[in-house]
């Protein structure tokens, strides 16, 4: 199945083989380095990303753009907020 369209990220975080807490941490601080509006891919192979990042962009107020599962990876996709 193909991913559906997504904006082109302007970085890419792969958390492969690292399980939670870990890609949230990571994800909270790419996103400080990156500009407003911008979007971040999050590569995961912990499924408890499929819950975790809903519920980080919610509590952070940054946008969850999806997760997608590819294979044994999940794929997340952040929009950096607006202050």
């Amino acid at each position: 199945m193909a991913l559906p369209d997504m904006p082109a990220p302007a970085r890419t975080l792969d958390t492969s083989g690292r399980l939670c807490p870990f890609p949230i941490v990571e994800t909270a601080k790419a996103v400080r380095s990156l500009d407003e509006g911008a979007v971040l891919l999050v590569i995961s192979t912990d499924a408890g990303i499929a819950t975790d990042m809903p519920m980080w962009c919610k509590a952070t107020r940054n946008e969850h753009l999806g997760t997608f599962r590819e294979g044994s990876a999940w794929k997340s996709f952040v929009r950096k907020r607006a202050r």
